[in-house]
């Protein structure tokens, strides 16, 4: 990960300070590379995994944290994968293998060889062309490359991409769409400097063609004018409007926003996680509330709507952080709001879990079994009915799995309906 102004690597030089926001970006980076691997290799029949890994600002590196460097991103993902693979090698009868692929992309040539040198001084010296390719020049540029090597490599095209840009105008919409255009089973870990944007704006509030692939419009900022009276309020609204807008633009099914306040530049910025499968999601959720306090939503964690939402003039003030005392506020929640929401859309029918979580996926913080521990307790309750995939009812004690249906229960009690 990268800095234009702050971050810069030079051979021979000193290392730039790591700052803790970056710091807790690359904490993120390392839990959910273990998380994904553990669940891949719990696959049946899988023994072999093919992927590719892209840091399209990958830095030079390392970090100077006080009196000791810390590595940088692209030695996370290489040191990730090479521990992942002794790690899940330790109880199998049947090896293994994590055949990857790295790319590290950065802008400035001085990064690229700097990294090299790291690269090589860590041990990896002899994957350096051949499973390890180094671009100097700009992301945009090298990705289509980038990706026709993806794809030759492996049909499926799975793949992260930490795209950990400094401000908002590095990975342009485009580039998001022909990742999730052509590579099917693609994951994107995306910096976005909200306020940033947001600060340009309050001294040019014009829309350009720039900035219109983020939803900056004559509409949008319309809204920044009507709200400009209540500046927080304005703000957050504004915010979670680019927020939507990348969502409903990227082709990506599931888009789970997280946010982050850098010290350095007093910004709140965006650390995005976008993917095609809900599974992805989940993992990267547990990821989150597993680092409690880090990272913050803003409002609620239980159902929500990106954009507009009228409920924002209450909870403007208030972050989720993900800790134990949001757990138990947006389960209560839950508890009031899930019931309606599935009994809507059971009117049409009984509905698989998966069905379910690809409609919520995008609306809450709440994990896989936080939504299924609700379920459980609508069962219990006769709200509704959890039945297998081949059709047997389930008990509400009975673990929930995505393949199971939700149905209007056969013996019908009355709802009333959510209070308020």
């Amino acid at each position: 990960m990268t800095v234009k102004k702050n971050f810069a690597w030079t051979l021979g030089g000193p290392l730039p300070r790591i700052e803790a926001h970056s710091e807790r970006k690359l904490e993120v980076l390392r839990r959910y590379l273990d998380v994904y691997f553990d669940t891949v290799a719990s696959i049946p029949h899988m023994d072999c995994l093919k992927i590719a890994i892209v840091d399209g600002f990958c830095g030079g590196g390392k970090y100077q944290r006080g009196e000791e460097t810390i590595p940088g991103s692209p030695l996370i993902i290489l040191d990730a994968v090479r521990d992942a693979q002794e790690r899940l090698n330790r109880d199998r009868r049947k090896p293994f293998e994590i055949a990857a692929s790295f790319h590290f992309v950065d802008d400035e040539p001085d990064h690229i060889e700097h990294l090299r040198g790291v690269i090589e001084a860590a041990g990896y010296a002899d994957k350096l062309g051949s499973t390890i390719h180094l671009y100097p020049g700009k992301f945009a540029e090298h990705l289509p490359t980038i990706m026709a090597k993806i794809s030759d490599r492996q049909r499926a095209g799975r793949s992260i991409f930490l795209l950990d840009q400094w401000g908002y105008l590095d990975v342009p919409m485009a580039s998001i769409r022909a990742i999730f255009g052509k590579l099917t089973r693609a994951e994107v870990l995306l910096t976005f400097s909200i306020d940033a944007l947001l600060n340009y704006l309050s001294t040019d509030r014009k829309a350009s063609a720039t900035l219109a692939q983020f939803g900056v419009d004559r509409e949008f900022i319309s809204m920044w004018e009507a709200n400009k009276s209540d500046i927080d309020f304005s703000r957050i609204t504004a915010q979670r409007a680019v927020m939507s807008h990348l969502r409903n633009n990227s082709q990506a099914l599931f888009f789970t926003p997280f946010m982050l306040f850098s010290q350095a530049s007093g910004r709140m910025m965006m650390f995005a996680h976008l993917s095609q499968h809900q599974t992805a999601r989940d993992k990267m959720l547990g990821v989150h509330w597993d680092f409690q306090n880090r990272f913050t939503h803003i409002g609620r964690g239980s159902l929500f709507e990106l954009g507009f939402d009228a409920r924002l003039l209450e909870d403007k003030g208030s972050l989720f952080r993900f800790t134990e005392l949001d757990r138990e506020t947006m389960m209560g929640e839950l508890r009031e709001e899930l019931p309606d929401k599935v009994l809507g859309m059971l009117g049409a029918g009984p509905i698989s879990l998966g069905e379910l979580m690809a409609v919520l996926g995008n609306q809450t913080a709440a994990r896989n079994t936080d939504i299924f521990s609700v379920l459980q307790t609508l069962a219990a309750e006769r709200v509704l009915e959890i039945v297998s995939k081949e059709g047997r009812e389930k008990r509400p004690t009975t673990a929930l799995k995505i393949s199971d249906r939700l149905a209007m229960p056969r013996q019908k009690t009355f709802w009333f309906g959510s209070k308020g």
